[in-house]
């Protein structure tokens, strides 16, 4: 606010003064930085959460306490553009948040806001004058100018698809397309009356013209569900204009679990060719049963980001299903199993170290584990991140005493370990800010 409030000034002064402006005049210096490192984590007890982020002026590397950096009640941002991050408020309340690093104290300092009806759920910043997010009231999209944080009104999204009967229908993945500035809107539809957490058995994608400011038409993809995996924060667009949508199936929650379970319930790729606005119907990849692991009782694809030349890379299942992990299933199939070992069996099949970073080629729908990176319990927080021609992944192993991330260096087929979290639990965000 302070800043907006000195370019108000600033503008004043010039259109009350007559004389002439000197453009040698130094500009103000930023009260933000304008580039360097954030990186966050959450520690988590059973009765609050807290979360640490932290400033730093090059690549964070060694040893990190992050609990000497400043601590919030939330940190969780949905995108970066520039040296801003936007997303959700640093106290939980229902707005779109623009936040900066203080250069005086390091801080994460909100900006400026926009007051919502509903609580924030994804952003996607297309460019200085134009950014979008969807919110938790039923498809409910928005438009904004992140510069100037200045609301520019609703997507009519009244003709896209639509579950009335469930209770949640938001859009919680957003994928552009800048070959011709389309935005791509998943929908997440739930109802409480279940177990699963995505209530339909096909995907939806909304397609919306950016230049006409309209809702094109919804692709289906039948046979494919939950399009919004866990650390699905960048749209995957290769330079062709193909986009590919990451879709985790029902994670066993609807009974199908393993090598017969139904193909609506495994993760699958999915691809809407460049120049389409629809589904390749023949196109689905399924990176764990490329990579050599069909058999799986449960099969996990996620993060992703986009590299260059038709290659991705996700954290997905790494490993052969544990002998008590399938003990635990073969008591949860006969109802026998109790609560305690109901616990074991999610912590065992989401929270163990059994998924490892790989290279996914999605035109030869192939997947490769690097295997210079080890072991990693993944579905915590699985964030992917590219930054100067590096890939960026968190590891987290108990039983190695890992925690930190990794960088993967395409070019040279190497992985090299970056940092390592001593302190402030478990790393949830890591940007680069750049003017």
């Amino acid at each position: 606010m302070k800043t907006n409030l000195l370019v108000s000034v600033l503008l004043t002064g010039a259109l009350l003064s007559c004389k002439k402006t000197d453009d040698t005049a130094p500009v103000a210096d930023s009260k933000y930085q304008e580039e360097g490192y954030v990186m966050a984590s959450i520690s988590q007890t059973s009765a609050s959460n807290t979360f640490y982020a932290g400033y730093f002026p090059t690549l964070p590397s060694g040893n990190i306490d992050l609990t000497s950096k400043s601590s919030y009640s939330s940190f969780y941002p949905s995108a970066v553009w520039k040296n801003y991050m936007f997303g959700q408020p640093l106290v939980s309340d229902k707005k779109l948040s623009k936040q900066a690093i203080v250069k005086a104290t390091g801080a994460v300092e909100e900006v400026a806001s926009i007051p919502l009806v509903d609580f924030l759920s994804r952003v996607i910043i297309i460019n200085d004058q134009l950014g979008v997010y969807s919110t938790g009231g039923n498809r409910a999209l928005f438009m904004f100018n992140p510069t100037t944080m200045e609301s520019l009104g609703q997507i009519d999204m009244t003709s896209a698809q639509n579950f009335p009967d469930n209770e949640t229908n938001i859009y919680a993945y957003l994928a552009y397309r800048p070959n011709d500035n389309r935005l791509f809107a998943a929908l997440y539809t739930n109802s409480s009356k279940t177990g699963q957490f995505y209530d339909a058995q096909n995907v939806y994608v909304e397609v919306i013209n950016l230049t006409t400011k309209k809702w094109e038409k919804t692709a289906i993809y039948e046979q494919a569900t939950y399009p919004a995996t866990r650390g699905s924060e960048n749209s995957i667009v290769d330079e062709s204009g193909n986009v590919f949508i990451i879709t985790q199936g029902q994670y066993g929650l609807d009974g199908q679990l393993g090598p017969n379970a139904a193909k609506r319930s495994k993760p699958q790729i999915l691809k809407i060719p460049a120049g389409s606005t629809d589904f390749d119907k023949t196109y689905s990849f399924n990176p764990v049963t490329a990579a050599g692991l069909p058999n799986l009782m449960f099969q996990l694809v996620l993060g992703g980001v986009y590299d260059a030349n038709g290659v991705a890379y996700a954290c997905i299942s790494g490993q052969q299903d544990s002998a008590r992990l399938l003990e635990l299933i073969s008591k949860l199939a006969t109802n026998t199993i109790t609560a305690t070992e109901y616990q074991e069996l999610s912590n065992l099949a989401f929270y163990d170290a059994n998924q490892r970073w790989a290279k996914l080629d999605l035109n030869a729908k192939t997947a490769t584990f690097i295997q210079d990176i080890p072991l990693t319990a993944g579905y915590a927080y699985p964030i992917t991140c590219k930054y100067d021609g590096k890939i960026y992944m968190p590891v987290y192993n108990s039983s190695l005493k890992l925690n930190g991330i990794y960088s993967y260096d395409p070019s040279a087929s190497k992985s090299t370990a970056l940092n390592t979290v001593t302190a402030g639990g478990l790393i949830t965000h890591f940007y680069k800010l750049a003017k």
